[in-house]
């Protein structure tokens, strides 16, 4: 049998844990800091593991031993999104916007009907009413 571990992000923005005791652990800082207290407290015990975050649910399973890690690490973390001008993006708009005005009013470029007429046989046509 497996414990079912629930675990909250608060309103304050801080973080609780039901289902290991009578009542919840709360204001953990993280919720690497959450997972990392469940672990410990249940001596990695199999799990069912329900996070709510923002609005959305989430449920993880782990075996005894907790193998899957439910968060990268500060060093796994992809790069954070810049927020002020990007040249990789604005390189990336200054092409596409002339891209997707010559794709939409040129005619010299082959269309679906053109290329029926041709004969293609791996062309589909699809008519939008």
């Amino acid at each position: 049998m497996s414990l079912q571990i629930k675990i909250r992000r608060d309103v304050w923005g801080t973080w609780s844990v039901h289902g290991l005791s009578s009542d919840p652990v709360s204001d953990l800082p993280s919720l690497s800091a959450s997972i990392d207290y469940s672990r410990n407290a249940c001596n990695a015990a199999p799990a069912t593991i329900e996070l709510y975050v923002d609005g959305m649910y989430i449920v993880a399973h782990q075996e005894r031993g907790w193998p899957k890690a439910l968060v990268a690490s500060q060093r796994g973390r992809c790069n954070p999104v810049p927020t002020g001008p990007d040249r990789g993006r604005t390189a990336l708009w200054s092409r596409l916007a002339p891209w997707l005005r010559g794709a939409r009013h040129s005619s010299t470029e082959p269309g679906p009907a053109s290329l029926r007429e041709q004969h293609a046989s791996n062309v589909a046509s699809l008519k939008l009413v």
